[in-house]
């Protein structure tokens, strides 16, 4: 499927905020429903707001719910008083919000509507979060959502105020098809890095899902070697909504974990900041140096710590000038002995220089026999 060129611009500015009272919506967020332009009420109907005080109109306004065609929304936009024009244009501002939503909904379920008339009968999104971290682990979600679903206000997790993401995150494991999540650890992110850490809890999330999808929509790159069909989506979590989905399952799943793990090292902040390096993180840092979850192979994390230890520079000196297999193998023995003396992150970085320069040197005794 042939990736989208435009993409949808952001909310307008000077919108109300998710959560405010909507005057103009009905309680689904959609406008209600008129005929003929105007609601079942005519003029003759509508009271006069001409002697009602702003706080009487405001009132007669939350349940009425008018909008353009109606005898009360004409009254509004041509009553003089400051307090009823003030009414008015906020509920101009709220349709103006309902369309600019629906469009952005309908926008972003294009890539799905277009899978399932290829054919497609379950389509995933799957997304991340805690690449950037300092501490704690990569945590990634894969979600199924049905084809006449529509939750309102699914989007990029980073969009939303922490109290939104609950709501639907909620609402996402309610009425989602099928939902996986998967999480690699911080010492995984040492051993293999933070990109294969985050491919790896990607695939993960996909294969906790109770049935294969027929094609998964991924944030960001494609995933090598899946096995699945795929299309990956740059800044997917703004553009599908089973995408958004995922990353709102995700982004609230690694929050409670970081929030379980600040009763576990309550000095470093960790229910407020989430692991990211902000300054109170990495004052933390400078004051107690790292703690068990933190990642090492991270720069700043490393340096905090006092930079490699003495030991592991010594022991990656011998096995970057061993010259054989044998000499290599007298490297690994010693590494065995003070394994406990050595860091983790220093361990599992020493165990995968030995198997470098172990191929390099059984190649380099290859070649020398020839």
């Amino acid at each position: 499927m042939p990736e989208a060129e435009t993409r949808e611009p952001s909310e307008p500015a000077g919108l109300v905020s998710e959560g405010r009272e909507s005057g103009g919506l009905a309680p689904d967020g959609r406008e209600a429903e008129r005929s003929g332009g105007g609601r079942s009420g005519d003029s003759a109907e509508c009271p006069s707001i001409e002697g009602m005080n702003i706080k009487a109109v405001r009132a007669l306004v939350a349940g009425a719910r008018p909008g353009p065609g109606d005898s009360l929304w004409d009254a509004l936009e041509a009553d003089p008083r400051k307090g009823v024009r003030s009414i008015w244009e906020r509920l101009v501002r709220e349709r103006s919000v309902a369309s600019w939503r629906r469009r952005r909904g309908s926008a972003m379920r294009e890539f799905e509507e277009d899978l399932w008339a290829s054919g497609a009968r379950l389509v995933a999104g799957v997304d991340e979060v805690g690449r950037g971290p300092l501490a704690g682990p990569v945590t990634a979600a894969a979600v199924v959502l049905p084809r006449d679903l529509a939750i309102e206000g699914i989007d990029d997790s980073k969009k939303l105020t922490p109290e939104r993401r609950d709501e639907l995150f909620d609402l996402i494991m309610r009425d989602a098809v099928d939902v996986g999540v998967a999480s690699v650890s911080e010492t995984v992110i040492d051993e293999i890095n933070i990109l294969n850490a985050t491919r790896r809890a990607m695939r993960g999330a996909l294969e906790r899902l109770s049935e294969p999808p027929d094609h998964v929509l991924v944030d960001g790159s494609e995933i090598p070697a899946l096995g699945i069909p795929q299309t990956g989506l740059p800044h997917g979590d703004e553009r599908s909504t089973v995408i958004a989905a995922a990353s709102i399952i995700a982004k609230v799943t690694r929050d409670r974990f970081l929030v379980e793990l600040d009763r576990r090292y309550p000095d470093y902040g960790f229910a407020r900041h989430k692991g990211y390096g902000t300054p109170e993180h990495l004052a933390a840092l400078t004051r107690l140096g790292p703690c068990e979850i933190h990642r090492r192979s991270f720069h700043v994390v490393l340096e905090s710590a006092g930079g490699p230890s003495e030991l592991y520079r010594r022991l990656r000196a011998r096995l970057m000038e061993a010259a054989t297999a044998d000499e290599l193998e007298r490297v690994a023995r010693d590494v065995a002995l003070v394994r406990q003396e050595l860091d983790p992150y220093e361990l599992s970085k020493l165990r995968g220089l030995y198997k470098r320069c172990y191929v390099r040197a059984k190649v380099g005794l290859t070649a020398a026999r020839r």
